[in-house]
């Protein structure tokens, strides 16, 4: 007895658990005389060293490498050493907290690259401003005194917001690097619960039945024997990684609402979408995930997707409003009109490129959204809503385009009107024209002529492109709707551009 504290000690210097486990096991199970003092504290000598033991197995726990054969032989011993512990539900709850810690970790490392760049950004408009200061200092007869610093310069210059394509890719590797961190761990994460909770855990690592042990310490074997590795349920693991995903979706949500509309069709926003359901799909492999994170990541990549699709829909009758102020009065080839009979400017087909754009991008997302909607009535529901949102989106666009152009040709009408005005010399106004900047080579700068162009331009968008494009996209929403509805939808458009 008064050998133990070495002998155990010993033993786990050695790397032998297992017998400084029995030895440990022997000593508690001595009963001694109440006045056997000096007995006593070599005992508590002995509870000393194995305190220490069990705290540097709980330590070894938190190993992010550690195997699940040397994670079953510390729950082993530490069950032996402690039959009323929860080793297992201790490894749990670390693991738990490292994998939130990650997502952390990805937040913090985001936040700080922001910030430099921000400071970047802030030093080069710094730069320009002095430079600028320079110039314009530089006729004057005055010296200028640059050694008090920049702050007047700051002052007058814009303030520095971080926009642009190098900030949304900060932004997606961000979310890239959230959802690399539920890939590699959640799995795991849930693999080991289920082994727990099933029964199957340490089956190759179970107390052996050669130990020469007393009957008073056999509990620890009772439960190693019938599987039961913790007091805690499968469920209460659930909604851990529930918890955790929760933190996800918010710092995806947030960082995906901060990509710029001027950069949707860049891939940042659809590679965002694309990084989710590499979750899902890792999810939904056999014992990875718990389905309540399965659905989760489903839900998310919905939102998300939904966004993303509504976005673009607004990205596309903003970028139409936009290109109608900007009539070049340029006329397009037979060829680039695909042999139009229609002598049309670029206009249209710019309005074209920008429809197409969009509802390609609309076109794949609907695809995705398609494909879960077969597994969930709300998820179908929602896909509804999507296509009726895109066709309302789309149909509008057209009829803004059709207005715009009318509106380009009640100016023409008007402008023409006052020319040919009594009240006019030589039937020429003398207001200045609303667009200063120098025509185009080849552009059409009579009035009249630019007034049959638009009525072209009218004429090839009601025979032409908008049959063609709606033929081209109305798959994405007709499953949903009538051939009756289709009809109106068609009528609508040509009677838009009549």
């Amino acid at each position: 007895l008064f050998n133990l504290p070495s002998a155990i000690r010993g033993s786990i210097s050695k790397g032998e658990y297992d017998l400084a486990v029995r030895e440990y096991r022997k000593a508690k199970s001595i009963v001694l005389p109440s006045h056997v003092g000096i007995l006593k504290r070599v005992l508590e000598e002995v509870e000393k060293v194995v305190h220490e033991f069990k705290g540097m197995l709980y330590k070894s726990m938190e190993d992010p490498q550690i195997d699940l054969t040397n994670l079953e032989n510390i729950v082993r011993l530490l069950l032996e050493l402690e039959p009323e512990s929860d080793p297992v539900w201790h490894y749990l709850n670390i693991q738990n907290q490292r994998i939130r810690g990650l997502l952390e970790k990805c937040t913090l490392d985001h936040e700080t690259w922001m910030e430099n760049l921000h400071i970047e950004i802030r030093e080069k408009a710094l730069s320009d401003a002095k430079w600028r200061q320079i110039q314009q200092d530089l006729n004057q007869s005055s010296d200028v005194d640059y050694s008090h610093g920049n702050s007047h310069l700051l002052r007058d210059s814009q303030p520095v917001v971080l926009t642009g394509e190098e900030v949304d890719a900060f932004r997606g590797r961000y979310i890239r690097r959230l959802t690399a961190v539920l890939i590699h761990h959640i799995p795991a994460f849930w693999k080991v619960a289920i082994s727990v909770f099933s029964g199957k855990f340490a089956k190759s690592s179970q107390v052996s039945a050669e130990s020469n042990v007393n009957t008073s310490a056999n509990k620890s074997e009772e439960k190693v024997g019938d599987g039961k590795y913790s007091s805690h349920s499968l469920d209460e693991v659930s909604g851990m990684i529930r918890n955790t995903i929760s933190a996800y979706e918010s710092k995806v949500h947030n960082t995906f609402r901060e990509l710029e509309e001027s950069n949707i069709l860049c891939p940042y926003m659809s590679d965002a979408i694309n990084e989710i359901s590499k979750a899902c799909q890792a999810f939904e492999a056999k014992e990875s995930a718990t389905p309540v994170a399965v659905m989760a990541t489903r839900t998310l990549q919905s939102e998300i997707t939904k966004i993303y699709i509504l976005r673009l829909c607004s990205w596309m009758r903003i970028s139409t409003e936009e290109i109608s102020e900007e009539e070049s009065w340029v006329p397009v080839s037979f060829l680039e009109r695909n042999k139009s009979p229609h002598t049309i400017s670029s206009l249209p087909l710019a309005f074209r490129s920008i429809m197409a754009s969009a509802m390609d991008q609309i076109n794949l997302m609907i695809q995705s959204v398609r494909s879960e909607a077969t597994k969930s009535e709300d998820m179908f529901v929602q896909l509804q809503e999507i296509q009726e949102s895109v066709r309302l989106a789309f149909l509008n666009c057209l009829l803004d385009f059709a207005g715009h152009l009318e509106h380009i040709g009640g100016e023409l009408a008007q402008n023409r009107s006052n020319q040919e005005s009594p009240h006019l010399q030589n039937g020429y106004s003398h207001e200045p024209q609303e667009n200063s900047s120098d025509p185009l080579p080849g552009s059409v700068l009579d009035p009249h002529q630019q007034l049959l162009m638009v009525l072209s331009n009218i004429g090839y968008c009601k025979d032409e492109l908008s049959r063609e494009l709606y033929n081209k996209y109305k798959h994405i929403w007709l499953q949903s709707r009538e051939k009756d509805e289709e009809d109106d939808d068609m009528q609508d458009l040509v009677m838009s551009f009549s």
